[in-house]
């Protein structure tokens, strides 16, 4: 009987050995590999960032060591000639923190970003290969060695997302209904394969009986699984069966010079890619900052707040969130001429801006006022992204009628976030000082009214 080992694969069979991504378990005495991969870290959650989990810098250096941990693991599987099971299960993307910093603003408005990096739970695979979320039933077989694999599981088979790559040739397996997505399909590699299979859930709630032990059932449908496994295994490995290499070829007299200087080549190709794929990273997360401006059109909460405070300092502004442990504001804002503003911020589904943030932005102006450091009161700008599911021509009142009275009566600033996306978008395409200072005087000459932003610069 081979010797099996799966990793977040779970099967309780006495052949499979299961070990889970918090380990450093070693890949050298399994003859075959099952994998589903996945990175759920229990303790270290730190926030959401754009709406996916980010972690805390602790547990991110601990995903990057297991990872490479992995990495390390499966290449040298397939180095070896093993055959390695992935289930495609959905991609999981999530942030995690790369301990660099960057530090804005001065004094007591001093801020310091943790800068983070995109990662998701096929990382733990050495090469890239693009996964993408995408749920479907209907599906095509392109090769006779996953039938038994079809005809086992076709009553419950369907897939939860589909692969690609620019880099590496996928052999296909299975195809979606349309035939213009992989599926299924054996990726070559060195001395072994890694066959991708579409997800099929290894223990459901039906497998368990009332005193929540594992039936027969359950135990019958892995052993299906299994079985499954070990034919294709045995399929691949009929056909690239090798003799090992012993030890004593690495010796002096037996190397090839041509195989040396290949090796030698590979080894700069590898280097070439990692580099490559790190620039990759950076530009991804250069591209996400800039995309970030756009949230001014759709978003809501946190996302909102970080994209007004982007379009604040494109326009010249120091401007960051506050809070003191005591008092929490959206933005505190400084122009460059020295004035102070408090910002709040509302994004809405199908609804203007109404007075209840209004009048949250008055709390905050006259607990700000409070504050012993602060001498004189500061403005009000109010950032309304009303009817933000609507396109922009479609969408109605940006602010209620008692929002604008109540602005003109207090002297509070109106921002649509739309007109400040168009704003912020040519000057991020435009060097253009003195529009920026015009757009700064705009907003505080209309002080008590929406803001009247000046037309963009034909030149």
């Amino acid at each position: 009987m081979k010797d099996i080992i799966s990793i977040d694969y779970e099967l309780f069979l006495d052949e499979v050995k299961l070990v889970d991504f918090e380990t450093k378990h070693s890949l050298s005495d399994a003859d075959i590999i099952i994998c589903s991969p996945h990175i759920n870290m229990n303790n270290g959650y730190s926030s959401n960032y754009r709406g996916k989990t980010s972690y805390n810098l602790d547990v991110s250096s601990k995903i990057k060591d297991f990872t490479i941990h992995w990495n390390r693991e499966i290449n040298s599987a397939l180095e070896a000639g093993k055959n390695i099971f992935i289930f495609l299960d959905e991609k999981e993307q999530f942030y995690i923190d790369t301990g660099q910093r960057n530090t804005s603003g001065t004094g007591r408005n001093q801020k310091v970003t943790n800068i983070v990096e995109n990662f998701d739970n096929y990382k733990i695979l050495p090469f890239k290969i693009d996964v993408h979320n995408s749920k479907g039933e209907k599906i095509v077989a392109k090769s006779n060695l996953i039938k038994t694999f079809i005809e086992n599981f076709k009553n419950i088979l369907s897939y939860k997302a589909y692969i690609e790559s620019k880099d590496l040739e996928i052999q296909p397996l299975i195809y979606n209904k349309t035939q213009d997505k992989i599926i299924s399909g054996i990726i070559k590699r060195k001395n072994g394969n890694i066959i991708i299979l579409p997800f099929i859930e290894p223990h459901n709630e039906e497998f368990y009986d009332e005193e929540d032990e594992f039936t027969d059932e359950g135990y019958k449908h892995q052993r299906k699984i299994l079985s499954t496994i070990l034919e294709i295994d045995k399929t691949l490995s009929s056909d690239i069966e090798r003799s090992p290499k012993p030890i004593w070829l690495v010796e002096e007299k037996y190397k090839l010079n041509k195989v040396e200087k290949l090796k030698l080549e590979i080894e700069g190709k590898i280097e070439s890619i990692k580099k490559i794929e790190h620039e990759i990273e950076s530009l991804e997360t250069i591209k996400e900052s800039e995309e970030s401006l756009q949230d001014l059109i759709f978003e809501t909460g946190k996302q909102l707040e970080n994209a007004v405070i982007k379009a604040l300092k494109i326009l010249g502004f120091e401007a960051d969130n506050f809070d003191n442990g005591v008092l929490e504001l959206d933005q505190v804002i400084i122009s460059p001429e020295k004035i102070r503003y408090i910002g709040e911020c509302e994004g809405k589904d199908s609804k203007s801006i109404d007075i209840s943030k209004f009048r949250q932005l008055q709390d905050s102006l006259n607990e700000d006022f409070q504050r012993e450091e602060v001498d004189e009161k500061a403005f009000g700008l109010l950032f309304g992204n009303p009817f933000r599911n609507s396109k922009i021509e479609e969408r109605q009142d940006y602010f209620t009628t008692k929002c604008l009275k109540g602005a003109e009566r207090e002297r509070i600033g109106l921002i649509r976030t739309t007109d400040l996306f168009f704003i912020c978008k040519y000057l991020s395409e435009h060097k253009n000082e003195k529009f920026k200072k015009k757009c700064r005087q705009q907003i505080f000459n209309d002080l008590g009214k929406i803001i009247n932003f000046p037309e963009l610069p034909t030149k």
